[in-house]
């Protein structure tokens, strides 16, 4: 045993050293205590005149941020803000930025407020997505962030203006720091409620120094898709509130005290394409078949071309006559199509898209956007039906499906 091991005298400490270390880490954890809190809230210097306030902070704070930037002569406000994830089918915001934006408007703030949130596809690493939110929010709006001041509260600063300084690597950003209400900041480790915000904070915080390396094109990118989809997914919600009003709704009203929503392929932006469109409006208009008698009066506007699985197919778009002839700055295109879901999960008849007259050789073509004629509902009403060139031969997994009765 003497090849593998050998003795090795070593000290260990008395009674009196066993209480002095006891001493020191009692110190050490004493001191950790009271100077955990002072380095997380720490504020920083001023810069710039454009004051972003994260919108996440309560009413006071929002108050004390008003009051902070009038006596400051700010020129530029935003405010950031996550999506609000409860109350999501009877709250009017959709996020805190809007929230927090409109307090500020019943505080009598007058200034514009530009809003900088992100959307419900970001669940992790948020802060930094606000600040990327922001980046391209002020770049929309042509607002100079070469030097900006960065408003949030409590043991959340420092890390907060950590994010916002990997988001803007070459701005000089300054922190100010307001007092959170819920604990008492001298005393954090009394409570359990501040314990658990700045011990939180503190891990957050140490990880996000020395782990986080984010990806920010990655980052814009998530972004962009999860705000086309939230908009997307509250239009239908605002669809299926007018399909459930008694007063609107063209269900059949026996089918009305049953109704709870229409049903809809997941939002895939892969089905939203640019398109090049061939206006021609040489050929004569038209009476359009219809499921009753009805026979309105459209003309062929224009041919649009989209590309899918290396496949071109095209659209005929047309424009109602009758609507023209009403309103000569009717702007409106109709484009009822056909495809191999139809009778299977989406309604026999087709479906439409709606699109406005381009200003130029290009326009959005969304099926995602893509909608039941009423007929799908009730037979009470008198439906366009798709003409034989707007027949697709593939498969569109997006828009709303088939009605299900009840």
């Amino acid at each position: 045993m003497s090849v593998l091991f050998k003795k090795k005298t070593i000290a260990i400490p008395t009674i009196y050293g066993w209480i002095l270390c006891v001493i020191l880490v009692i110190l050490l954890g004493w001191i950790a205590l009271k100077i955990t809190y002072p380095f997380l809230s720490h504020p920083k210097k001023s810069f710039g005149k454009v004051l972003v306030v994260e919108g996440w902070i309560p009413d006071q704070g929002i108050k004390n941020a008003l009051k902070y930037y009038q006596a400051n002569g700010y020129s530029s406000l935003f405010v950031t803000g996550v999506p609000i994830t409860q109350w999501t089918y009877s709250s009017p915001f959709a996020n805190m930025a809007e929230a927090t934006a409109e307090t500020m408007r019943r505080n009598f703030f007058k200034d514009t407020i530009y809003l900088a949130s992100i959307p419900t596809n970001i669940v992790i690493n948020r802060t930094y997505a606000t600040a990327i939110s922001l980046k391209l929010e002020s770049e929309k709006h042509g607002i100079d962030l070469s030097a900006f001041d960065l408003y949030s509260m409590g043991a959340h600063s420092r890390r907060s203006h950590l994010m916002f300084t990997k988001a803007f690597p070459s701005s000089y950003i300054g922190l100010i720091v307001d007092t959170d209400p819920s604990f008492d900041p001298a005393k954090w480790y009394q409570t359990s409620r501040g314990f658990r915000t700045v011990f939180g904070e503190l891990i957050s915080y140490v990880y996000s120094r020395i782990f986080f390396w984010p990806d920010e094109q990655t980052t814009v990118q998530t972004i962009i898709t999860g705000k086309y989809i939230d908009r997307t997914t509250q239009e239908r919600l605002d669809k299926d509130r007018f399909f459930a009003d008694s007063t609107n709704s063209p269900l059949n009203p026996d089918e009305l005290p049953y109704f709870e929503g229409l049903s809809y392929f997941d939002t895939d932006p892969i089905w939203k394409f640019r398109c090049e469109i061939e206006i021609d409006t040489t050929e004569a208009p038209f009476e359009m078949p219809t499921t009753t008698a009805r026979l309105p009066l459209y003309r062929k506007y224009g041919l649009l071309k989209f590309n899918i699985n290396d496949s071109t197919y095209t659209l005929s778009a047309y424009q109602n006559m009758d609507f023209l002839a009403k309103d000569p700055t009717y702007k409106s295109l109709f484009i009822p199509f056909k495809d191999l879901t139809n009778t299977h999960e989406t309604y026999g008849g087709g479906r439409y898209i709606d699109i406005e007259i381009p200003d130029n050789d290009s326009v959005i073509l969304d099926f995602n956007l893509a909608y039941n004629p009423y007929c799908a509902y009730d037979d009470k009403w008198s439906c366009p039906l798709p003409p034989f060139e707007n027949y697709l031969k593939l498969r569109v997994e997006a828009g709303e499906m088939m009605y299900k009765t009840p």
